[in-house]
């Protein structure tokens, strides 16, 4: 008999008790192994859904701020349509020729020409007056006539601008100007 054996038969009760608590030793290390295996997969879900949750309270500002502003920038644009653009061609009409003749007088130009036209935008009770017009003067009073016009109250809005000399025995310069206003088209005429 070996010695190994010998010791095994002898202290058999002290062998099988150290075995068994290394068992027990083995199995409570994998069971502590997997919980905190479950614990450390649960603090990572939790991170993220904590990241996903900060996430969409940032995405809800976002959402909550732009529906503000769009409901502002509806205001506005009613606003917009209500107190400053003239209803009827007729009304954006005389706005315009009263604004327009008004200043050629006021900067000393002359009005050589001018024609209007009407662009309707196809399904909308929005409409633009095109007006050009053809003016002659000095440079002053030309600067002073846009000038006057970008800033006045109305809505009016220069599109094309072509400064060119006269004739040349005329020191005059020739000012070929388009400027646009839009108006809502009359409920009758938008149909």
């Amino acid at each position: 008999m070996t010695l190994l054996k010998r010791i095994l038969q002898e202290k058999r009760t002290l062998v099988t008790f150290v075995a068994v608590i290394l068992v027990l030793d083995v199995g409570s290390s994998v069971l502590v192994y997997r919980l905190s295996k479950r614990v450390s997969d649960a603090e990572t879900r939790k991170t993220a859904a904590e990241g996903l949750l900060e996430q969409r309270k940032a995405n809800y500002v976002t959402v909550d701020e732009t529906s503000a502003n769009k409901d502002i920038a509806d205001s506005d644009l009613q606003r917009f349509y209500t107190d400053v653009l003239p209803v009827g061609l007729a009304k954006a009409r005389s706005i315009s020729s009263l604004i327009l003749v008004n200043l050629v007088e006021d900067t000393n130009l002359v009005l050589e020409r001018g024609d209007s036209l009407v662009d309707k935008e196809r399904g909308s009770r929005l409409s633009r007056l095109r007006t050009t017009m053809v003016l002659a003067g000095e440079y002053e009073d030309i600067r002073q006539f846009i000038f006057e016009l970008e800033t006045a109250p109305e809505f009016i809005l220069i599109e094309d601008v072509i400064l060119s000399q006269g004739d040349e025995s005329d020191a005059e310069l020739v000012l070929r100007l388009g400027v646009a206003t839009y108006y809502l088209a009359e409920p009758d005429a938008a149909l």
